[in-house]
């Protein structure tokens, strides 16, 4: 048979009871007594209340920690008032450091507006916000970036980073030398030692197309990232792991006439040799001078192939060092049917640099029959929209199919 609850409490109750007759009449029970009723009352009021499961006390809610908004918007704003007065500040939190490096660049209207938190709050207060950053170097356009910028507890800035797809300037990435002439700009994260390196490399370069080309009111600037270029041109991690340097349009456009940069990857050069670092830096300031990053008419070979003639140009290196990879490709595969294409000029490829020498040597090959000149000539023409057949013809009396048989028959003989 099956209790009913009711029931059971009532007789309960009544045990009770009859307990607490029997101790009144007994006074030596009385204390013994007491502690059984203690217990029993305090078991009946469980029963009573309907217990059976055990409820834990609810916990008092945690205190909901806020961005400080209004402090991070001021911190924005001294950066920007600093940037703007050109007082020099002496401490090395991220906007003194940001301001220094703006006055030394001649960075100018520096403008930032907060947008939105980038996440949740930390527990002490920290967290990092989208900040929308506008700024503008000496020679070039206005740029605007949505940046990360990090702020502790009170609103101050502690940081700032870029999101996948956006660039990272270097004056918001830390402290930099600065070296300048009338004709460079170099900005680099390392020590003064390797900016004046840097700063060298950079006016012989100048001094080196100038030779070749006409480069009138030249300007280069260099940027060196401590932390490879990747963060720096907004680019997928890995990607330009491998190159040297590379030369863009500062606001990442294929508008003609956009100022061109040169991004300067130390954890590749900086293995380099003299020569060898003098000849990217060359290379590279050959495409500034002829606003090879936005000019789409030449094909690549000749962009690429021409660059490294004047990089090459004065040198002594063998073949052995200045088309080594291409040489072997040719020993092991025979030579190329045809001149390398822009399939062939991948970062990622597996013989990455062997298609650049592959290209210095075609433009050996027409330097050789019809002079320097002549290789300028056909750069320049194909560079204002001629077709490249007809400028081979008109610089050098044969055309595409005649140069591509000369080169490779270069390739075979030199491998040989």
């Amino acid at each position: 048979m099956t209790e009913h609850p009711e029931e059971a409490d009532r007789s309960q109750v009544r045990t009770v009871g009859s307990l607490l007759s029997r101790i009144q009449a007994h006074p030596a029970l009385i204390g013994a007594g007491l502690v059984l009723v203690m217990l029993l009352a305090g078991f009946v009021g469980w029963r009573l209340t309907g217990g059976g499961e055990y409820v834990a006390p609810t916990p008092s809610a945690a205190p909901v920690v806020r961005a400080d908004t209004e402090g991070a918007r001021a911190s924005l704003e001294q950066l920007v008032d600093g940037v703007r007065e050109g007082a020099e500040p002496d401490g090395e939190d991220a906007v003194s450091v940001a301001v220094r490096n703006a006055h030394a660049i001649g960075v100018e209207d520096v403008r930032a507006r907060y947008l939105a938190e980038a996440g949740n709050v930390d527990p002490d207060g920290s967290w990092t916000a989208d900040v929308e950053m506008s700024w503008r170097t000496p020679g070039d356009p206005a740029l605007t970036e949505e940046l990360k910028v990090a702020f502790d507890g009170e609103g101050a800035i502690t940081g700032f980073s870029a999101g996948q797809g956006t660039r990272m300037p270097l004056w918001l990435s830390g402290p930099v030398e600065v070296r300048r002439t009338d004709s460079t700009l170099v900005i680099v994260q390392a020590s003064a030692e390797v900016a004046d390196r840097y700063a060298e490399l950079a006016s012989t370069a100048v001094a080196g197309v100038r030779k070749v080309i006409d480069w009138n009111d030249p300007r280069l600037v260099l940027e060196v990232p401590a932390a490879g270029l990747d963060a720096a041109l907004g680019a997928q991690p890995g990607t330009y792991t491998a190159v040297a340097a590379v030369t863009a349009t500062v606001d990442g456009s294929t508008k003609p006439g956009t100022p061109l940069h040169v991004w300067v990857n130390q954890g590749v050069i900086g293995d380099l040799d003299a020569p060898g670092a003098q000849i990217v830096i060359t290379h590279e300031a050959t495409h500034a001078a002829t606003d090879a990053a936005t000019n789409t008419h030449r094909p690549m070979w000749l962009v690429e192939g021409f660059a490294d003639y004047v990089a090459l140009r004065d040198t002594k290196l063998p073949l052995s060092e200045t088309a080594g990879q291409i040489l072997a490709q040719v020993r092991e595969n025979g030579a190329p049917d045809h001149l390398p294409g822009k399939a062939e000029f991948n970062t990622r490829s597996e013989h990455f640099g062997s298609e650049y020498e592959a290209a210095w040597l075609a433009c050996e090959v027409l330097a050789d029959a019809g002079g320097e000149q002549a290789l300028v000539d056909l750069y320049e023409e194909t560079g204002r929209g001629i077709g490249l057949e007809k400028a081979l013809q008109a610089s050098f009396g044969f055309g595409e199919d005649e140069l591509t048989a000369r080169w490779r028959s270069r390739l075979s003989h030199s491998a040989s």
